[in-house]
């Protein structure tokens, strides 16, 4: 339903991938135009404050350079059409396609679990193929899972207090570019007197904030986060600080863990393998063994390498060991445990589901000329995924189709063969449940698309009509409901109906009129694990040709030859790649930058503000240097996506990564790359 008076509170999320998913109140002018989202102070967790991205989201919807109408690719170039027109010449481009070669791109342009899933209704009726979704966070979630299960952790909200915490550690999170809202917490724990811990592998603007406000940041040697958590264990046991009870109690291979670290890992070997001096070392484990109401915050950055599975599971298995696994915090999606099936409706796949493609490899994969059809939603491979070079290649491919359903003209449109308009978060509906805290909210419909864009609802299911899946001869179960005769707030309803039991009858009331509503938590049985305990131990990790404990394995850089130690970190401009086409963040971006630091630039005879190459065997990009003493000696830091219009190759980061994946989860090692760097001149724009 659309809340149509403008003079009335309407009420919103924030749809972009971050853990914060902030509560927003949308206001409009009087024609029911979107003027701008100001925090809901209702809202549990943002609290009433937005970021810096998304306090100018406006922009983004009101953006003169949107896509307005259907573009269909003639041998002159796009031209504009009708939907009617598009959909048409989908129709007749997809005929004899055969539904496993048909390729499913989605990815996490929209968090909205209505208007990213839906289309996955039409792809399972057409028997389409999926990737696995390993490019995020697959490598920690299965490190977290293989030990501890269910991915629920404390509730931040309550707990994150001075009252209720006497430690905090934040392990691998540049909170203040990735998870806003944790700062305030972050700097309250700190102004009552917590002990605050930062881990990375530089000093980020977390840890010189966190430092400023008194707290502690610790500089690892990158990859070397196993060898930190399985030595602060291995004190534990030597120290007497392990949690013997609780081992005993709720774990799986608390003696096999605790023979496999004692003795293994004196002071000497975790410095050297750290970097850390070792009193810093002592500092750390003494703070752990003397909190009684810690919280460890693990992040995805450390997870995002070679050896990045083993360094969750042993994070996991210290927590453990100190008796504090409910105080480890990685993310919350169990805490909801909804039903999606009313969304994508997988009972009217007929065809058996293939196994997955990697999502990391997929440049490989269609560089080898697999698939002959693709539908983009929410995703711009082009950008974001690895080895783009291989990935824009393959989906140029002449006898691949390719339809793109987007805000903007991305680097993944301009090679589609159709691009049809989509809306934006408040011109439809959808449902937002965060993965960093336990809020959810229904975001009503609110303002009316400027042009004729289309919602992913609206548009997959006017393609499923054409495409000829309506009746019941092509759903014998169509009495169970409609497929692509449908309507998303019907969706959205039917979505919260088929959950109510999640609900109280004050959660659910509040839900259908767009309130932010933090759910009770949900009773478990067990800890969700094989064996339903803690797993110190995991057969099944050993049976996947994984150690069967936590293990530290130096990363190998995925084979790659560089001298230098990419780091692909989060932008303080940008969120994500959309975001490049909005004016107000591409100034923010400014120049695409390599930092360095002064001491290797001097090596290689590069000046700040000089040009730098940056390599690797997938490709070469050329930016402008800027030196940065907090950076760690053979290291480059590129922040974000790159406004690839100043970039003279014409391409951004990912040229430069491996398509080669994790030891766990088939997530990607954007953070083992390496690269080589040379002087060169001064970056000028593309063509």
């Amino acid at each position: 339903m659309i809340q149509s008076n403008p003079s009335s509170p309407a009420f919103t999320a924030c749809p972009l991938d971050c853990p914060d998913t902030c509560g927003a109140i949308v206001e409009r002018d009087s024609a029911g135009r979107l003027v701008r989202l100001r925090g809901n102070k209702d809202h549990a967790w943002s609290s009433g404050s937005l970021c810096g991205k998304t306090a100018v989201y406006h922009e983004l919807v009101n953006a003169p350079n949107r896509l307005r109408v259907p573009l269909i690719r003639r041998r002159s170039g796009f031209e504009e059409a009708t939907w009617d027109e598009a959909i048409g010449h989908i129709v007749s481009r997809m005929d004899g396609i055969d539904g496993a070669d048909v390729l499913a791109l989605y990815y996490a342009g929209n968090m909205g679990l209505v208007q990213r899933k839906f289309p996955l209704r039409l792809m399972h009726a057409l028997g389409a193929s999926f990737h696995d979704n390993g490019v995020c966070d697959a490598t920690a979630e299965v490190g977290f899972q293989t030990v501890m299960g269910r991915s629920v952790g404390p509730d931040l909200d309550e707990e994150g207090d001075p009252a209720s915490c006497d430690l905090f550690v934040l392990w691998g999170s540049d909170a203040k570019r990735t998870t806003p809202h944790l700062m305030q917490r972050l700097k309250r724990l700190c102004d009552g007197g917590v002990k605050v811990h930062v881990i990375d592998i530089y000093r980020t603007e977390t840890i010189a904030k966190v430092e400023e406000w008194g707290g502690h940041g610790l500089i690892v040697h990158p990859g070397s986060d196993a060898a930190l958590a399985l030595g602060l264990a291995s004190r534990a046991f030597d120290q007497r600080a392990a949690n013997l009870e609780f081992l005993k109690e709720h774990c799986v291979g608390a003696a096999e863990f605790r023979a496999e670290v004692t003795g293994a890992w004196p002071m000497a070997r975790i410095a050297e393998c750290t970097g850390l001096k070792e009193e810093q070392v002592k500092a750390l484990s003494d703070a752990l063994h003397a909190a009684k109401q810690p919280l460890l915050k693990a992040g995805i950055g450390f997870a995002r390498r070679r050896n990045g599975g083993e360094a969750m599971r042993a994070i996991a298995s210290l927590a453990a060991t100190l008796g504090h696994s409910d105080r480890l915090f990685f993310q919350t999606g169990d805490h909801f445990g909804f039903d999606e099936s009313p969304i994508v409706r997988p009972d009217v796949r007929t065809a058996p589901l293939l196994p997955p493609v990697s999502q990391v490899g997929l440049g490989r994969v269609l560089d080898e000329g697999a698939y002959r059809a693709a539908f983009v939603w929410g995703h711009n491979p082009a950008a974001t995924l690895p080895d783009s070079v291989r990935i824009r290649r393959g989906l140029m491919r002449d006898d691949l189709f390719l339809v793109v359903h987007e805000l903007f003209m991305t680097e993944t449109a301009q090679l589609a063969d159709v691009v049809l308009p989509a809306t934006a978060l408040t011109e439809h509906s959808d449902v937002f449940r965060s993965y960093g805290h336990r809020t959810l909210q229904v975001s009503w419909r609110s303002t009316k698309a400027p042009a004729d864009q289309k919602s992913n609802v609206q548009c997959f299911s006017a393609l499923g009509r054409a495409l000829g899946f309506v009746g019941d001869a092509a759903f014998p179960d169509e009495r169970q409901g409609p497929i692509f005769e449908v309507d998303e707030d019907v969706i959205v309803g039917d979505f919260l109906a088929v959950n109510r039991k999640r609900f109280t009858g004050d959660e659910y009331h509040a839900a259908l009129k767009g309130e932010p509503v933090k759910l009770l938590p949900r009773v478990f049985a067990d800890r969700g694990t094989p064996s339903g305990r803690i797993e110190l131990v995991s057969e099944a990790a050993e049976r996947a040709g994984a150690p069967r404990v936590a293990t530290y394995l130096p990363d190998d850089g995925a084979g790659m030859r560089g001298t230098f130690q990419l780091i692909s970190a989060p932008s303080s401009a940008t969120h994500n790649s959309t975001y490049l086409h909005v004016p107000r963040h591409r100034e923010r971006l400014g120049i695409p930058l390599a930092h360095l630091h002064p001491a290797d630039a001097k090596v290689a005879g590069i000046e700040d503000g000089g040009g730098v190459r940056v390599s690797s065997e997938f490709g070469a990009i050329t930016l402008t240097a800027r030196l940065d003493e907090d950076l760690p000696r053979k290291t480059v830091r590129i922040d974000g996506f790159l406004n690839e219009s100043l970039v003279p190759e014409g391409i951004g980061v990912n040229a430069l990564t491996s398509p080669e994946v994790s030891d766990l989860g088939g997530g990607n090692v954007l953070y083992s790359n390496r690269v080589e760097i040379e002087a060169a001149a001064t970056p000028t724009p593309s063509e």
